[in-house]
């Protein structure tokens, strides 16, 4: 009797250990995967600040570049009106520097770097402000026959390489946490797999425990065969989980390196029904230069609408997830209610909201499990994983955006200068190596000017001179080819780059540009505004000059000699 007893308590106490062991594996694996998502967290945190130092760094570059473009424009022409645009880039670089420092405070690394390019900064800003402090004072003499200087030259190249390596530190630095985040990813999965891995022994042998104790009775049997099942399904549900997340982890990762949303798009179509649980489904994202949402991939048999307007959507207007009413009607979405596709209570359309704004709609033709419990455990998962793809195209949009910005220009939608500057070095240097090899029909470059630009602004406003400027931009974009380079220089200067081009050529092409400016008819709130007329210089290469340098002081100087003529004309430079 007393064997009995010991041996009884000794079994109570081995399942009360079997239990305690069984629960806290569950806990750890909720727990890791828990972990997972955090980390997936933090690296979108690190690209998204990646992106916003890189967006600084070249904001202070260009700024800096519109800074000496304008003095130079003041010191050629002495008109105060150029002097505008001298201190609103001013300005604006000071907010931008400001933004560089906010945005690198948390690395003390970048402390000294930041300090070294801001003293160079400073020193460059005084010099030219020295300049243009002379010129207004009238102290020509000091400032005569000015032209860019070798200290100048210096500063701008020790800026680039500052920047340069505050870009390389910035991306050495996003590299190295990316990859320490990553390796915590993958122990992290490692010790998931482990969990369940013991969890799934623990089932394995509490099953074989239970039929052993109760194979003596039918009632014995049954609910043993429940408790199995019931452990099968939440061992299989840990095993799911543990796969979406791996499959989402991996899904955010490649769309964080994708280069554009065609790409990204090839990698959610192979990547994004599985993870959806759907029978069929479309992706929609919003086209912003036409408010519309376009189709970009589709799966299934069901076919969908390709184009459709964000109010067509119910789920769009209510910000939130919509499952389609059992009858088409008035409560579902007009792009459903088509030949196409019959709008049902198993389709649904979830919106994907990104930094506060809409990057398109997903349209389900959702399973549909008989637990209901299922049913709202895979509702859970689709609304995790629409966060996670809504997240990672609003950060591809960002990075395309903030790439457009750093080389086009905002008001003109032209190339800004550093675009034109990198762009015409490679030029430059393909000319100069076909000019070797022969067969080369030559290089020629335009400096444009707006005639009498200030009239615009101090007869009708500022929004009229910006007027005039964006109407001057879209001919100059419409004569260029595409192998040619349009850009906005600064203030109401604009030049084209245009390559394989021969002397006579590029002379008819300039004449041709000026004559389509001519033919602009502008009225601003009803009223003509007058003729826009502009003046061309043209410098080839290599005759006027073997580098951009040279070409740009050769064409800047037929400019003003175009100017002093008359305006309204091309020169060529001498």
């Amino acid at each position: 009797m007393f064997n009995t007893f010991d041996s009884s308590s000794l079994s109570r106490r081995l399942r009360s250990v079997f239990w305690v062991v069984l629960v806290g594996g569950l806990i750890a694996s909720v727990l890791l995967a828990q972990r997972s998502v955090s980390h997936l967290a933090q690296d979108r945190q690190l690209v998204l600040q990646s992106l916003l130092v890189d967006k600084a760094i070249k904001d202070v570059l260009t700024q800096l570049l519109d800074v000496e473009t304008s003095q130079r424009g003041f010191l050629l022409s002495g008109r105060a009106a150029s002097l505008q645009p001298y201190y609103t880039a001013l300005t604006q670089m000071r907010d931008s520097r400001v933004a560089l420092v906010s945005a690198l405070v948390k690395e003390p690394s970048a402390k000294m770097p930041l300090d070294r390019l801001s003293a160079t900064l400073d020193a460059r800003l005084q010099e030219l402000d020295r300049t243009v402090r002379l010129k207004s004072e009238g102290r020509v003499d000091e400032v005569a026959d000015f032209a860019p200087t070798d200290l100048g030259n210096k500063t701008m190249d020790a800026v680039r390489g500052m920047v340069l390596g505050l870009e390389t530190d910035q991306g050495a630095r996003t590299t190295q946490r990316r990859t320490d985040l990553e390796h915590d990813m993958s122990s992290g999965y490692l010790l998931l797999a482990a969990s369940l891995t013991i969890n799934g022994l623990l089932l394995l042998a509490l099953f074989q425990r239970v039929r052993a104790a109760l194979v003596d009775g039918h009632s014995a049997q049954q609910l043993m065969d429940s408790r199995n099942v019931e452990l099968a399904l939440s061992l299989e549900t840990a095993v799911a989980s543990n796969e979406h997340v791996k499959g989402l982890s991996e899904l955010s990762r490649f769309l964080q390196s994708c280069a554009d949303m065609d790409e990204a798009a090839g990698l959610l179509k192979q990547h994004l029904p599985p993870l959806m649980r759907a029978n069929s489904g479309a992706l929609y994202l919003m086209a912003a230069s036409e408010y519309q949402l376009c189709q970009v991939l589709t799966w299934g048999d069901d076919t969908y609408t390709e184009i459709f307007e964000p109010h067509d959507c119910w789920a769009v207007r209510l910000g939130q997830a919509f499952h389609q009413p059992q009858e088409a009607g008035s409560a579902s979405c007009a792009h459903l209610q088509s030949e196409h596709v019959d709008a049902s209570a198993n389709v649904q359309c979830l919106p994907l909201v990104a930094h506060g704004e809409l990057m398109g709609v997903l349209v389900l033709d959702a399973y549909v499990e008989r637990d209901q419990h299922a049913n709202l455990e895979i509702d859970g998962t689709r609304r995790f994983a629409l966060e996670q793809v809504s997240l990672s195209i609003g950060n591809l949009k960002l990075r395309e955006s903030l790439r457009q910005q750093s080389i086009r220009d905002v008001l003109t939608g032209l190339y800004n200068r550093r675009f034109f500057e990198e762009s015409s070095q490679r030029e430059v240097l393909r000319a100069s190596r076909l000019q070797a090899q022969g067969g080369y029909d030559g290089l020629a470059l335009m400096m444009i000017d707006i005639d009498h630009f200030k009239r615009f602004n101090d007869l009708h406003g500022h929004e009229t001179g910006d007027q005039v400027l964006r109407e001057v931009a879209q001919v100059l974009q419409a004569q260029t080819r595409g192998s040619d380079v349009a850009a906005r220089f600064g203030g109401e200067e604009f030049t084209i780059l245009m390559a394989d081009i021969t002397a006579e050529q590029a002379l008819e092409h300039a004449q041709r540009v000026r004559q389509e400016v001519e033919k602009l008819v502008l009225r601003c709130s009803g009223k003509d505004v007058g003729i826009v007329t502009i003046s061309i210089g043209l410098a080839q290469f290599p005759v006027h000059g073997s580098t951009v340098e040279a070409l740009l002081l050769a064409a800047d100087k037929a400019l003003y000699e175009a100017k002093h003529a008359g305006r309204n004309r091309v020169v060529v430079a001498t």
